[in-house]
């Protein structure tokens, strides 16, 4: 078994260990390459896309799946702008071909719920890129057969990415916008996700990896504060002169996004269904890694 993931970042690194064993596996990155502990014990060999494109016939021949993170540009997809007649032309070989999207092709719904079936209506370039990218995709699968299954992920959280690497810095805010919501998934129900669909393959299909439960930030920052019995809290309105216009564009989209048909198809559950669920996980985590570092740590400290 041969896997390629371009792109290959945070969400890799936990699909990797639920790899079965002495599968060949080929991370590719931007420029700097970022050696993992566990490259050595399961074979994992690493190279930057500009090399793999120097010699992508020799990597793509033998490849069983693919799964392609890279955040597609102005100019569309990179991957597929490069390697689309090579991808076809090593295809009898290829058993599943993933991308990752994103919620943000929904655009913003006033708070409603959304599915794989609603209207793609894009807000921002981030979202319109991501729904061009898909289209590339979706035409290998209409037009050649290949196996390709679009995921759309929403807000990403996990082991050393979540609330907490922020409260514990000056960042401590909260932004309040009544009725506007954010989904959000775990990164070991993403890894989870890709586990089971690689062996339960299902061409054409799109899919939401989300949890159960969209939530408002200031109510999942408040949670992740009370856990780290932090008090002082900033509060700032969504409408304050206090925030650019970056950060108040990510609440531009108010939807909140369904998660039944993966549920249905791949029988796939999160194990983090609410964002308390992860949040507990998270402090257990970085409690037990504090409690190792210093013995003498305590919840009070």
């Amino acid at each position: 078994m041969k896997i390629i993931f371009f792109g290959a970042g945070y969400c890799t690194n936990f699909i990797i260990p639920l790899l079965k064993k002495n599968t060949q596996i080929i991370c590719t990155h931007k420029e700097k390459i970022k050696p993992q502990k566990f490259d050595k014990k399961f074979n994992v060999k690493r190279l930057s896309i500009k090399k793999f494109f120097e010699r992508s016939d020799f990597y793509l021949n033998n490849t069983n799946f693919i799964l392609n993170s890279i955040p597609p540009k102005s100019e569309g997809d990179i991957i597929l702008n490069n390697l689309y007649d090579k991808i076809i032309k090593f295809k009898k070989n290829i058993k599943w071909y993933g991308y990752f999207s994103s919620t943000s092709v929904y655009g913003n719904h006033l708070g409603k719920w959304v599915d794989e079936s609603t209207k793609l209506m894009p807000t921002n370039l981030r979202g319109k890129l991501r729904m061009k990218s898909e289209y590339q995709h979706l035409k290998l699968f209409k037009q050649h057969d290949l196996p390709v299954h679009i995921f759309r992920l929403p807000g990403i959280y996990g082991p050393g990415r979540s609330i907490f690497e922020r409260l514990k810095s000056d960042k401590k805010i909260q932004i309040i916008k009544k009725g506007h919501f954010f989904s959000r998934v775990h990164v070991e129900d993403i890894a989870n996700a890709i586990n089971i669909s690689m062996k339960k393959i299902t061409p054409g299909e799109i899919f939401n990896i989300c949890d159960d439960l969209p939530s408002q930030s200031d109510v999942v920052v408040k949670y992740a504060a009370q856990l780290m019995s932090i008090k002082n809290i900033q509060t700032i309105n969504f409408d304050s002169s206090e925030l650019n216009k970056k950060t108040k564009s990510f609440y531009l989209d108010n939807k909140r996004v369904k998660n039944k048909k993966i549920k249905k198809i791949l029988k796939w559950t999160p194990k983090f269904r609410t964002y308390k669920l992860g949040l507990n996980n998270l402090f257990k985590l970085i409690t037990n890694e504090n409690s190792s570092a210093n013995p003498s740590f305590s919840k009070k400290n």
